[in-house]
């Protein structure tokens, strides 16, 4: 109940009403009976003569987005999230630009702005996610289910209390009149004998509605009419202010609502306020169960001058910054000029009055506040007679801020803390009135108080962009983590919906520098999109992520291996480029001539791909010699490039090409010699006994998850260029170029449809080989077609800049922490945002590290995310569910100490050392073996110290073999 006075709670089962001195007494019972139904002369009681229902609020009908009072008919749109972040100056500029032209338009009318949230529809979301995982891995007995990683989901976000920011504007579309209001009234009945009548107000508004429907459309406000399921959500959250957001709202089967049926709304909830109360408190039920909240509402007072956007961000926005939800209403009406005009001449004149009291009077020089005054006033005069009058015009209009708390306590720091994000460039007051300023915020209901009045001109309501938040991702993929600028939401990413739905590419660029988090990221993802069904092959050549393979839910589907300790030929350049298939050409116009020519690109490949690959195996004098290049691409022709070939035949082609007198083809065959005998080589060359038909890779299709990793190479310093290269270097760098390659296999040997992701670490190697940009460049271009995401990690953008057409394919990017110069504006420009205007500096500041204690670096990981969809924000990697607890140890990579095994403690015997030159003794486990046991005799002398420790029982050792003989 709406009540003014001392707050009382509700006796038992009585009902809460929003309605001020009335209570529905309900429908009468029946009281007719089979004895009176008989006499004549007496009519039938008809319709029950129940008290007609009065609702508590101004509101007396809502039609669609149409809210009718007793004295006007608004229109309320939905406004589009603004992109904010990353933005530059102009960028902002011009959205604040056409938002005042917006409202320049919408001259003579009264505007409502209504800015609210709702919880994050994380079981919405978690239906769409499960609907978007076929082909998910099937449980495995004892390990971690797919129903319990979806509950565990779910659980953790509900956990966050985070939300979607919402705001709503309504339009003052038409006035009512008498005749109006007795339409409205006598609906019913008209609606039976005269259908025409009663719908002939809104009928009439047609025309006036598709106008302002028009104009707030643009792009600016990017207006659309309010959904009933909108209407209802905003009406429950004005009437409930403070109160806990309902799970659901109510449910409509059309989008209209008499004025009974706005009850919906108001019963149940009551606001009390005693008198000079700084807070109202709002009763109300959750469910079934009562609750209560107190609210604080406080009202923008004087605004100091604001830079926005060079200085300061939009003033509305910036109490997104709080832990805590903020409700904002805004009455504003946007004056005609011709009132603006009548009250200049009065102001000037005044001052005018003012001045001359000063000068002739009293022969005083005036004070200079009036010169500023009189050069407002026609500084104002002249932006209203010229130029783009929208966006001069002027408005006068009331905000007011509310915050919520559990007791009076918690809403008044609160506010506190609103007042103190504001200060001191704006002030927000605390009215005494909080019931009638608490009322506001409902829909239709007249102003408290024409206290604190703002006046300005549009561009400065502009400013404040209400809807600016931060939009990035999707609301379909896996969750990766929260949004961490002004605005605090969660984050999901679908690596998929760019190829099947925007026909995009699946080119993904992971940068940072070292620690940033990369082997972090790329596990999250490995591992939420491989349970949602997708078929994973990451080269990691460091090896952490081969941990994921031990994973008990992932490890009957995953297989690690270990490149440099694989079979011999395992990484033959003939080999790692994939044979294509024909049913994959079955859709083009001429199947067989397409499946050809990609044959023979394939075949192509090879022999590019082996060139480039002995040629980086020569020392680098001998391989920039131009007749170098010559004979082994000679050479390389001559072998072909049949996928059954191997480099050891491009050597012997070498060999009868020096026979024939050609003495270069020696010099290089010899020194590909000498690297073949380097141990690592052998995974270029195949035993000469192996079938050259055999696939090491059959079967692969039966595997979800591939970890090629390569322990013990040593790769280059990056940036060290290639003539300071060793041999052992030159030969890592090759073998990471074709384990690169190895995993593009699994695009073109699988299903076209199916979602494949390849996730390459030390990518920067490859952008200085020419067949690593190919590489590069060709699953940039495939990618969509064969429905791939593919992940490049690498520790500078450079690096990836530097390959033909990155930054054009490029479709999502993530960029941690970045601490050089160059490097930063190399990322900005991967990134697309603009440069020069600051943000290079906050590329270093992402995930800031403790130092100034011993604490280990285990804070979540920020990275700068572009979605490739337009959205750019600044977000933190999220992995603290409790049901990921075993996957956040397999991806921590820190070292530390305490988890090596402790040795025994103990003393440990050691056989006593042979003279020398006597015979090897038998093993004491083959002697006892022999002749039995022998018993300890100890030996003389004082006995040995007693350990401050007991010992712990001896390790027996293996039993070796006895010697022959």
């Amino acid at each position: 109940m709406l009540r003014r006075g001392k707050a009382r709670g509700p006796a038992d089962g009585e009902p809460r009403q929003l309605e001020s001195g009335h209570r529905s007494t309900g429908l009468r019972p029946a009281t007719g009976t089979t004895q009176g139904a008989g006499r004549r002369g007496r009519s039938l009681l008809g319709e029950s003569p129940a008290q007609g229902y009065r609702s508590a609020i101004a509101l007396r009908a809502i039609d669609g987005n149409l809210a009718r009072t007793a004295s006007s008919v608004t229109a309320w749109y939905r406004l589009a999230p603004q992109p904010w972040s990353f933005r530059s100056d102009t960028q902002r500029e011009t959205l604040i630009r056409q938002i005042a032209t917006q409202l320049g338009e919408l001259q003579g009318r009264w505007l409502h702005v209504r800015v609210t949230s709702r919880p994050y529809p994380v079981a919405l979301w978690a239906e769409t996610f499960d609907h978007n995982a076929p082909g998910r891995l099937p449980d495995v007995a004892g390990a971690l289910s797919w129903e319990g990683f979806l509950e565990g989901e779910q659980r953790h976000l509900m956990g966050l209390s985070m939300s979607d920011k919402e705001v709503f504007v309504g339009v003052e579309v038409s006035g009512r009149s008498v005749v109006d209001r007795w339409l409205e009234g006598a609906a019913p009945l008209l609606g039976r004998l005269v259908p025409s009548a009663a719908t002939a107000e809104l009928a009439a508004l047609e025309s006036e509605i598709a106008h302002v429907e028009a104009l707030v459309s643009r792009a600016g406000l990017d207006a659309v009419p309010a959904t009933a399921e909108d209407m209802a959500w905003l009406m429950h959250r004005s009437c409930s202010l403070g109160l806990p957001a309902p799970r659901t709202v109510t449910p409509t089967s059309g989008d209209h609502w008499e004025t009974e049926d706005l009850a919906a709304f108001t019963d149940g909830v009551a606001l009390h306020q005693e008198p000079y109360a700084p807070t109202v408190q709002v009763l109300g039920r959750f469910g079934t169960q009562p609750v209560q909240r107190h609210v604080a509402v406080l009202s923008v007072g004087l605004m100091d001058g604001l830079r926005i956007p060079e200085a300061d961000d939009p003033w509305m926005q910036r109490s997104d910054r709080l832990p805590f939800p903020v409700e904002w209403s805004a009455r504003i009406y946007v004056r005609k000029p011709e009132e603006v005009a009548g009250e200049l001449q009065r102001q000037m004149g005044k001052v005018r009055s003012q001045i001359r009291h000063y000068t002739h009077d009293h022969d005083l020089d005036p004070p200079m506040s009036l010169s500023r005054q009189a050069d407002r006033v026609l500084q104002i005069e002249d932006e209203l007679s010229g130029g783009l009058t929208q966006l001069n015009t002027r408005v006068y209009g009331w905000w007011r801020v509310a915050v919520s708390g559990r007791d009076e306590s918690e809403a008044l720091t609160r506010a506190q803390q609103v007042l103190d994000l504001y200060r001191p460039r704006v002030a927000m007051e605390h009215p005494e009135a909080q019931y009638a300023y608490a009322r506001e915020f409902i829909p239709g209901e007249p102003l408290a108080s024409t206290a604190y009045r703002r006046r300005g001109s549009v561009t400065w309501v502009a400013a404040g962009v209400p809807a600016a938040s931060a939009s990035v991702g999707d609301r379909r993929g896996v969750m990766i983590g929260e949004t961490c600028t002004a605005t605090r939401r969660p984050v999901a990413w679908d690596p998929w919906m760019a190829q099947e739905v925007r026909r995009a590419s699946g080119l993904t660029a992971v940068v940072g520098g070292l620690g940033s988090g990369k082997s972090f990221l790329t596990g999250l993802l490995v591992y939420k999109t491989l349970r949602a069904g997708a078929r994973w092959t990451v080269l990691d050549p460091s090896g952490p992520l081969a941990e994921l393979t031990k994973l008990p839910e992932l490890a009957p589907f995953s297989r690690h291996i270990h490149l440099l300790g694989a079979d011999p030929g395992i990484l033959n350049p003939y080999r790692v480029v994939a044979e294509p298939r024909r049913d994959h050409f079955l859709d083009e116009d001429d199947p067989d001539k397409a499946w050809r020519r990609e044959r023979s690109l394939a075949a192509a490949t090879r022999r590019r791909l082996v060139l480039d690959v002995l040629t980086g195996l020569l020392p680098f004098d001998v391989a920039r010699m131009p007749h170098t290049r010559i004979v082994l691409l000679r050479a390389v022709r001559e072998v072909g490039g049949a996928p059954d070939r191997d480099p050891g035949q491009v050597i012997a082609v070498l060999r009868r090409h020096a026979r024939e007198g050609e003495e270069h083809a020696d010099v290089v065959a010899d020194f590909l010699e000498e690297r073949r005998e380097l141990p690592q080589a052998a995974l270029l060359f195949p035993d000469e006994n192996a079938d050259p038909r055999a696939d090491p890779w059959v079967g692969e299709e039966n595997y979800r998850l591939t970890v090629l990793t390569m322990q013990g190479m040593a790769l280059p310093r990056p940036g060290s260029p290639r003539e300071e290269w060793t041999d052992g270097e030159s030969l890592a760098v090759e073998l990471l170029n074709l384990a690169s390659w190895l995993t593009q296999r699994t695009i073109y040997t699988a299903d076209r449809n199916l979602r494949k992701g390849v996730a390459l670490d030390e990518t920067h190697f490859l952008s200085q080989i020419p067949t690593g940009k190919v590489l590069i460049d060709r699953l940039a271009r495939d990618s969509r077609k064969f429905n791939v995401r593919a992940l490049f990690a690498s520790q500078l953008a450079g690096d990836l800049l530097r390959v033909p057409g990155f930054a054009s394919l490029v479709n999502a990017v993530f960029v941690g922490r970045t601490d050089d110069e160059e490097a930063q504006a190399e990322a900005l420009r991967l990134l697309r945002v603009p440069t020069d205007v600051g943000y290079e500096e906050m590329l270093g500041t992402l995930s800031p590290r403790p130092r100034h204690d011993d604490r280990p670096d285990d804070t979540p990981r920020q990275f700068v995310f572009a979605d490739g969809h337009g959205g750019v924000e600044k977000i933190r990697i999220d992995l603290e569910g409790p049901h990921l607890e075993h996957l956040r140890e397999t991806l921590d990579t820190n070292p530390d100490a305490r988890r090596v095994r402790p040795l025994p403690s103990g003393p440990v015997e050691s056989p006593a050392e042979p003279p020398a030159g006597s015979a090897p003794s038998v093993p004491p486990e083959t002697e006892a073996e022999r002749t039995g046991p022998v018993p300890v005799v100890p030996a003389a002398g004082p006995p040995p110290p007693r350990p401050l420790h007991p010992p712990r029982p001896a390790v027996r050792r293996p039993r070796r073999p006895a010697p022959p003989g």
